[in-house]
C-alpha cells in the first residue's frame, strides 16, 4: 500500500508542475514580457506610446498620463492626454527617443535615460544675454530723413493705390513721408521741422525734432525722472530714474521668471540681483532626460508593390518590354 501511496505521489507531480507552469506562463504573458506575435520596432514603423518624462531629480515635465499630469501639476484642460503617435527613424522626436524604442515590443515597458546630445543638446552661452538692472540710454537719437523700400515692402505696409508725390503715414505711429520716387523700389522722405513731435509704437516715449538737415533728422526723447516705461516686446516696466542732457538712467523692474514668444523662438526671462537674463536655449537644453514609457501599438508601413519585368499586349499575351 505504502508504494503505491509513493507512485500516486509520483504521478501528482508532473501535474503540479505542468500547472504552475502554465499560471506563469500566464503571468508573463498578462506582463507582457512574452509577446506571441513576436513583432518588434523597427525604423519606418508607425507607433503609439504612453510616456511620462521627467528630469533626473524626478520633476515630471511631460506625460501622455493625465492623472500624472495632475499629481505634477502640469494638467492642462485644453490639451489630450493620449498616446504619442510617430514613425520611428523620422527625426519627429528627440534622437534618444527615436533610437530608444528600437526592438521592443507591444505591451512591453522600459525606462530610457537620455543625455542631452541626444535630447535638446548642451546649453549654448552664445544663446544667453545679460542685461543689466540700471540701463543708460543715450538721450538723442539722428534718423535719416530718407528710406527706401522694396515695392512689396512698401505695399504690404501701406497698400497699392499711391503714386509719386502722395503723403502716407507710417502704421501705428504719428510720422508722415512723401514719397519721393517709385518704381521698384519706394523712396521715402519724413516730413518734420524743428520742434515738431512724434509718437511710434516701437518707441517707447514721444520724440522731439530738435535738428534736421537734407539727409538727418535728429530727435530728443521727452522723457521726465519718476516715468515708468516699456519697452516694444518685453514683459517688464521700467522707471527713469535720471534724465541728462546726454543720457536717460533706467531700473528694470523685477518680474517673477517668464517665458516670451519672440521671432526667434522661446526665451526665458530671469531678474537676478546684477541684471536680466535672457535665455533662448530650449527649455530642456543640457538636461539629462529620462522616460518611463510603454508601447502600445506598432503598426507596419504597407508592403510596396514590386515593379514586373513583363507588360502585357492588347490581345492579352505577355511580351517582353
Amino acid at each position: 500500500m505504502e508504494q503505491d501511496k509513493n507512485n500516486n505521489n509520483n504521478k501528482t507531480i508532473p501535474f503540479i508542475t505542468l500547472a504552475v507552469l502554465g499560471v506563469c506562463f500566464i503571468t508573463f504573458m498578462q506582463l507582457g514580457c512574452i509577446d506571441e506575435s513576436g513583432i518588434t520596432i523597427e525604423n519606418g514603423d508607425t507607433i503609439q506610446v504612453n510616456y511620462t518624462g521627467k528630469l533626473v531629480d524626478g520633476t515630471v515635465f511631460d506625460t501622455s498620463d493625465p492623472d500624472i499630469a495632475n499629481d505634477s501639476g502640469l494638467y492642462d484642460p485644453m490639451r489630450p492626454y493620449q498616446p504619442l503617435e510617430f514613425i520611428v527613424g523620422n527625426g519627429k522626436v528627440i534622437e534618444g527617443f527615436d533610437t530608444g524604442v528600437l526592438g521592443m515590443k507591444e505591451g512591453q515597458k522600459k525606462t530610457l535615460t537620455i543625455p542631452p546630445e541626444q535630447a535638446y543638446g548642451p546649453t549654448d552661452p552664445t544663446m544667453i544675454r545679460l542685461l543689466p538692472l540700471l540701463d543708460n540710454i543715450p538721450a538723442t537719437q539722428t534718423l535719416q530723413k530718407e528710406i527706401s523700400l522694396s515695392i512689396d515692402q512698401f505695399n504690404f505696409t501701406f497698400g497699392p493705390d499711391y503714386k509719386k508725390g502722395d503723403i502716407v503715414q507710417l502704421p501705428e505711429s504719428t510720422i508722415n513721408m512723401t514719397i519721393v520716387s517709385m518704381d521698384e523700389n519706394v523712396n521715402l522722405s519724413i516730413i518734420a521741422k524743428v520742434d515738431d513731435t512724434f509718437k511710434s509704437e516701437q518707441s517707447p516715449w514721444k520724440e522731439e525734432v530738435i535738428e534736421m538737415n537734407s539727409t538727418h533728422i535728429t530727435v530728443k526723447h521727452i522723457v521726465e525722472v519718476g516715468d515708468i516705461i516699456t519697452f516694444p516686446g518685453t514683459p517688464w516696466n521700467s522707471t527713469v530714474t535720471e534724465v541728462t542732457d546726454a543720457n536717460i538712467t533706467i531700473e528694470h523692474n523685477p518680474i517673477p521668471d517668464e517665458t516670451i514668444q519672440t521671432p526667434y523662438g522661446a526665451m526665458d526671462i530671469q531678474f537676478n540681483e546684477s541684471g536680466i537674463i535672457m535665455d533662448t536655449n530650449p527649455p530642456l537644453a543640457g538636461e539629462t532626460l529620462v522616460f518611463d514609457i510603454e508601447i502600445v501599438s506598432i503598426v507596419k508601413p504597407a508592403p510596396t508593390e514590386k515593379p514586373t519585368n513583363e507588360t502585357t499586349n492588347e490581345t492579352g499575351n505577355e511580351t517582353e518590354p
